[in-house]
């Protein structure tokens, strides 16, 4: 009885934060993290060597953020704008957002965002590649 009642409890928990962590699904890259304070600010997430993505996403962890742009730089010297307005609370992720071409190599993002709370702090914002 112990054993169907502890095997219950590991299931439910294990589920339970699979639910409550945004962008860990099989095939998304880690590109960067960074930490928002509740002003806009302009951050790069730069990125070394030969890394191919078709799309990114953006999750946001501890408090709300708002997304204003996104510029994705690649190799080439082409870049990518990306004009938003998404609100991200935490623990939420925005939509896959398509890279223009087939598998490009990302050389920076540029993020403008700030953390939107009414309380003072910081946000992580963590961008994801696939």
């Amino acid at each position: 009885m112990k054993t169907i009642f502890l095997t219950a409890a590991a299931a439910t928990l294990a589920s339970s934060l699979a639910l409550s962590t945004p962008a860990l699904a099989f095939g998304w890259d880690l590109l960067g993290t960074l930490n928002v304070r509740d002003r806009v600010d302009v951050d790069t997430i730069t990125l070394p060597g030969n890394r191919k993505f078709d799309r990114i996403k953006i999750c946001a962890y501890r408090a709300p953020v708002r997304i204003i742009d996104v510029d994705v730089h690649y190799e080439n010297g082409g870049h990518q704008d990306i004009s938003t307005r998404w609100e991200i609370r935490p623990g939420d992720c925005t939509r896959n957002i398509d890279l223009n071409g087939n598998n490009r190599n990302i050389r920076a993002i540029v993020l403008k965002y700030e953390e939107n709370s009414w309380r003072l702090g910081t946000a992580t914002v963590r961008v994801f590649g696939n």
